[in-house]
């Protein structure tokens, strides 16, 4: 490396990760709610009662995609929620 060059720069890992993990954010949500509806229309099928399963488990998969989504957000931009503040005290 001559003298008059300059050395590359370097990315901080935590940006990298973070973009990673916001990145990943849509596709959790997403999963967790087809999740939800496969296991709601198996139950459904199993017991024969469609569509109360399904509408069940759908929306049990939203609430986990949703806190899903919450949790990693928070982590990101390093808000706490109030479980982070009592395992501070």
């Amino acid at each position: 490396m001559s003298p008059d060059r300059e050395p590359p720069r370097t990315r901080q890992p935590g940006t990298m990760q973070a973009l990673g993990s916001i990145g990943s954010v849509g596709l959790a949500f997403v999963i967790a709610v087809a999740i939800g509806f496969w296991v709601g229309r198996r139950v459904d099928g199993w017991l024969g009662t469609s569509p109360w399963f399904t509408f069940v488990f759908f929306f049990i998969g939203v609430v986990a995609g949703a806190l899903n989504v919450f949790r990693t957000v928070g982590r990101v931009t390093g808000t706490s929620t109030a479980h982070d503040d009592r395992d501070r005290t």
